[in-house]
């Protein structure tokens, strides 16, 4: 008891819940101790990781918006570290193993980490060729997941001076308009919204917005952040919480 006085860390889903946040819990993603092998890699997959997304896929039915054809999930957390990306890219391809067609987007122009579950460059052309670029065409920037699984990925490019203003300059909605007609989800992995405003400028545009929160990292009193900005009306009823490690 004495220990989480002291540093104020969540340990636990019921010291979680007993903070009683306003947005829901989803879902629990495992603790990965094999840090080699951290993303889900094909559909037949039965790992204790695999099947966590796989429930936390099976949740989310619930909050889906049954109305519109594409779905625009956005993922960020309070603070560096939470594991955003790593939920991000792993519920994409989740969501392409059971047969969608899905689009992950980096939209953290600030520390962007997709790549380095692609193998590939970060300065590779993405998102921010074509919020810079009124001519980028952004298909033509598309990779593939590199796996057994079929997940489109724009990649957030080079890091820009400006990332809140390319994020804002009403380019990502056009994007994600031309997306819809093509994709079943579309997954965004945004910046930590503690550390920067990027996140809560954009968040109008999900359909549902998902904060991660990691056990042995994040501190309580971060979390009411998340608490004041609900209360504010600055985040809306489609935010939610996935309990990560």
């Amino acid at each position: 008891m004495c220990k989480f006085w002291v540093n104020r860390k969540i340990y636990s889903k019921e010291q979680f819940n007993d903070l009683k946040l306003p947005m829901p819990l989803l879902g629990e993603i495992p603790s990965i101790d094999d840090q080699t092998n951290t993303i889900i890699s094909s559909a037949e997959e039965r790992s204790p990781l695999a099947e966590s997304f796989r429930v936390l896929s099976s949740n989310l039915k619930f909050f889906y918006n049954n109305t519109i054809k594409c779905q625009v999930i956005m993922v960020s957390s309070t603070i560096k570290g939470e594991g955003k990306t790593f939920c991000a890219t792993n519920l994409a391809y989740t969501q392409a193993t059971l047969g969608k067609k899905v689009l992950l987007i980096g939209a953290d122009l600030h520390n962007p980490q997709i790549h380095s579950y692609l193998n590939i460059e970060k300065s590779v052309d993405g998102l921010v060729n074509f919020l810079a670029d009124d001519n980028f065409n952004w298909k033509k920037a598309l990779r593939k997941s590199g796996n057994n699984i079929k997940c489109d990925v724009l990649l957030g490019g080079r890091i820009p001076p400006n990332p809140a203003q390319l994020l804002n300059n009403k380019k990502l909605e056009r994007l994600l308009n031309e997306a819809k007609k093509s994709y079943d989800f579309i997954v965004i992995d945004t910046p930590p919204c503690l550390l920067v405003s990027d996140t809560l400028s954009i968040s109008y545009l999900s359909d549902i917005l998902l904060f991660v929160v990691r056990c042995d990292h994040t501190n309580t009193d971060v979390l009411d952040f998340l608490k004041d900005s609900y209360y504010k009306g600055i985040i809306k009823d489609n935010s939610m919480i996935v309990l990560n490690g």
